[in-house]
């Protein structure tokens, strides 16, 4: 019997010499013969690879048939493009298989000669490399199989049917199976003979092959300590598809020997009490590490689940249960597990009888490992081991979700106190390791011992045993639980929606739960591995993706605390999270006010966050230390505001409840400045580029202001886009700017953006912060910035009109009509924008001769 591995199709074949070769189809709720035909041997063995099937005949022949596998499933099309009125089976290559020597003639006492080919099979996918196998003559993608024929393996290119590739003598004795390593790129085969020997071949060896060997005979000592009893012919065997160094064989004693590759001794041999006949054939699910099904001559078939026996005092101890069983008509030659579907195995019996048994998710669940303790935990864990991942995704969903509402009431959303799914954090760890597939274990991580010193000379058959034992539990214990290796989870949940959402909402609550502890760690010594605020960094996208989707779980507190971790380090990279994160908020809010519907979050939330992205504000208290005036300063004596935490919050909530979008678009200048300034270049370059930045900042901000609330709205944000140096509540980016300002020689522009900062009329006094009716001057920041304007801009601007008024006395046409039109300019602008209670004086001295004594005099004019 063989199996295609990508239709519902299998192909069963008879030692008659009539109607010998069946395909039937293999529905959910029943099995359909489709074509039934008459091959020219008896068949003996076959191997399904695409549309190409392989079989053993009694003529030390292996024949190719060619199966248009569409025509028989009743498509409209042909496999390959083929003939639609040919053959649906076609013939097109035989292969003449040689032993080592003649088989016609026994020795006395061995087993009878035979020229049947017990044994086909195709190889796995092979590429092109330099460990000398495949040949060079043989290219990638090309079709090799093995055949056996007495002891020798015959390893074929399908392609050509002169002569075999390799040939492989492995026992005295005929070879009753073999098979390819699914693991390895073509290289490796075990084989078992009717001697009982096991052996594994690894192609890529010259001369001696043979890479491992169970003996064929051990004493009964050693088959006391659970060794594999020898001098039984060995039935069949099978690779594990998940651990590559497991191999299942089948002896004519009723026993199944697990082997672990890494050790010559079994790990394990199975018996059911109530078998008493010959196994027949072995097979892994395709689906679950654990599970092993065998067949035997006393018409039964048993399905064992693999444990390592945590509660026994022996922590090597593995124990066998039995799921499932089924008896049949006649003795069975073949087992099968379907790929497609892990828990459906298909029997074959002597007597022609095909089974398909198929095990619920009831049976399963009574062998289920359990590591969680709810109830509603421990149904996710039997959903999962019977792969009912749909099920188990909505029991996931629903759990997350009673976790989320736990500890809603204590302050849990806001800048309140932890969210209720960080107090099930451990939970929410062993979900995620439930669903995740575990890696591949790969081939290269693993040898086989030395044959010559197997097992070393101080070391006992029962020692090696022992270890075979220890290292097969160990391997049970992770391998057991959850997915298996390589699973397909990602095509599952690209067709199970419900499972692609429920593993999204655990890497969700995984990851608020990780950067809870980075966060809570901050201060403490790092380790080996990178620092938390790279590990964060890196994930960013991550993070704001996971925040629009699911918001209630990542507290904006956590989030400002994560986002504060970063800035130090890479300034950038944390104004650019923080952006990401407001901009979810915004989305959230905005979509919610569509549909008219309260939004779980709003982005006056993250007052708190805005105000690190933006530290220090311009109402924060000054600690630059460049501002220290004296007493005799006129802003010394002005009355400032200090403003705590909370009243700075509350002015930002003011501008964040107004128009959210205008302060994400004061972060994003931030990071434009930062983005220059790291940038770095000549001086007078990088302030241009400051300047030009503010300036299209400040087109942006009008087009929001204007699109915004009511005048009376506006004003309480205080934003004024003529002024750009009041359209970011930032104010190392108001200092970057005006200093650039300075650098520029834009006195003027310099001036006219301070004056926000000047002191109003009386009557205009603020008397807290968010009461100033656009009057600043109460801001921390004030100080210096008028003390900057009155010590440096006033006297440089002055010195410019000097200098122009200078030249205009020497020279009056000596001077260029642009620098007069650019100082009435400056002086207009100056007098006209800074909307002060008096303005702006400058003093010019101007030299006169008096008449009736023709002095010089100067006169200072104003």
């Amino acid at each position: 019997m063989a199996m295609s591995e990508d239709q519902p199709l299998v192909a069963v074949g008879s030692g008659s010499y009539e109607t010998n070769m069946f395909f039937v189809q293999t529905l959910d709720d029943q099995l359909d013969v489709k074509a039934s035909f008459a091959s020219k041997f008896p068949i003996y063995s076959l191997a399904f690879r695409s549309n190409l099937l392989m079989a053993g005949t009694d003529r030390s022949t292996s024949v190719l048939y060619k199966v248009d596998r569409a025509r028989l499933l009743g498509y409209a099309s042909g496999d390959d493009g083929g003939d639609p009125d040919g053959p649906m089976v076609k013939c097109v290559g035989t292969y003449k298989n040689k032993a080592a020597k003649s088989i016609d003639v026994a020795a006395p006492g061995s087993q009878l000669p035979t020229r049947r080919i017990l044994c086909v099979e195709f190889a796995p996918a092979f590429g092109t490399g330099s460990s000398g196998w495949p040949p060079a003559s043989v290219s990638a993608g090309t079709e090799l199989f093995l055949a056996c024929l007495g002891g020798v393996v015959n390893v074929w290119d399908a392609t050509r049917n002169q002569q075999a590739l390799r040939m492989e003598k492995l026992s005295p004795q005929p070879l009753s199976c073999a098979a390819w390593s699914p693991h390895a790129a073509a290289t490796l085969i075990a084989a078992a003979s009717v001697d009982g020997t096991v052996s594994v071949v690894d192609l890529r060896r010259h001369g001696r092959a043979v890479a491992w060997r169970a003996p064929a005979a051990v004493d009964s000592a050693r088959a006391s300590v659970g060794g594999y009893a020898g001098m039984v012919a060995t039935s069949d065997i099978a690779w594990s598809p998940f651990a590559p160094y497991w191999l299942a064989s089948a002896g004519e004693n009723g026993e199944a020997a697990i082997w672990d590759l890494r050790y010559t001794a079994s790990a394990i041999a199975l018996r059911h009490p109530t078998n008493h006949g010959a196994l027949r054939s072995v097979a892994w699910s395709a689906t679950h590490a654990d599970m092993l099904a065998t067949g035997t001559s006393d018409r039964s078939w048993w399905l064992h689940s693999l444990r390592a026996d945590d509660a026994a005092e022996d922590s090597s101890t593995v124990r066998a249960s039995v799921i499932a069983d089924k008896r049949s008509a006649d003795d069975i030659g073949a087992v099968v597990a379907m790929k497609a579907k892990g828990s459906t195995f298909f029997t074959l019996s002597s007597c022609g009888d095909l089974y398909a048994h198929r095990v619920t998710p009831a049976a399963m669940a009574q062998t289920t490992v359990h590591r969680l303790t709810s109830s509603a935990e421990r149904q996710i864990e039997a959903a999962v081991y019977a792969r009912d991942l749909p099920s188990a995704a909505e029991a996931v969903i629903q759990l997350v979700q009673t976790m989320k509402e736990d500890g809603a009431g204590d302050g849990a959303g806001g800048d309140g106190d932890e969210a209720g799914i960080a107090k099930h954090a451990e939970s929410i760890r062993k979900l995620c390791d439930l669903f995740k597939a575990k890696a591949k274990i790969a081939h290269a991580s693993w040898a086989f011992p030395k044959l010559a010193s197997a097992i070393d000379d101080q070391m006992s058959a029962g020692d090696e045993a022992e270890r075979a034992r220890v290292a097969l539990a160990a391997d049970l214990g992770r391998l057991a639980y959850g997915l298996p290796p390589d699973f397909p989870l990602e095509a599952t949940a690209s067709r199970q929606p419900v499972v692609w959402q429920a593993l999204e909402l655990l890497n969700m609550a995984n990851l608020r739960i990780r950067l809870g502890r980075m966060v809570e760690a901050a201060d403490s010594p790092e380790g080996d591995g990178p620092p938390a605020w790279k590990t964060i960094a890196d994930r960013e996208r991550q993070i704001m993706q996971y925040v629009k989707a699911e918001p209630e779980l990542f507290d904006p507190k956590l989030l400002r605390a994560v986002v504060k971790l970063v800035l130090p380090h890479d300034c950038v990279a944390g104004l650019t999270l923080g952006l990401g994160i407001c901009q979810a908020y915004l989305a959230i809010q905005r979509q919610h006010e569509h549909r008219s519907a309260k939004s779980p979050v709003t982005c006056t939330m993250l007052d708190g966050l805005v105000h690190v992205l933006l530290f220090p504000t311009v109402f924060d208290t000054d600690t630059s230390g460049g501002n220290n005036g004296g007493e005799n300063d006129e802003m010394a004596s002005r009355p400032l505001v200090t403003p705590t935490v909370p009243l700075v919050r509350e002015r930002i909530r003011e501008c964040l409840e107004v128009c959210p979008e205008l302060v994400f678009e004061m972060v994003r200048l931030e990071i434009s400045i930062q983005e220059t300034v790291v940038k770095g270049g000549e001086q007078k370059k990088v302030a241009e580029e400051i300047v030009a930045i503010v300036h299209a900042h400040a087109k942006s901000i009008k087009v929001l202001m204007d699109n915004t609330g009511t005048v009376a709205t506006r004003a309480l944000i205080q934003i004024h886009p003529m002024y750009p140096a009041t359209t970011t509540l930032s104010a190392s980016a108001v200092r970057l700017y005006l200093n650039s300002l300075l650098s520029t020689r834009n006195y003027d522009e310099h001036l006219v953006n301070t004056q926000w900062w000047r002191a109003p009329p009386a009557e205009a006094r603020p008397a807290v912060i968010g009461m100033d009716a656009g009057w600043p001057s109460s801001f921390p920041l004030a100080k210096m910035l008028n003390r900057q304007a009155a010590v440096s801009i006033v006297p440089r601007l002055q010195r410019q009109i000097d200098v122009v008024l200078s030249t205009i006395r020497k020279e009056p046409l000596g001077l260029e009509p642009r620098l007069y039109r650019d100082t009435l300019i400056k002086v207009a602008k100056v007098s006209l924008l800074t909307q002060c209670d008096q303005p702006l004086e400058f003093a010019v001295d101007v030299a006169t001769k008096d008449k009736a004594s023709g002095a010089t005099l100067t006169t200072r004019q104003h």
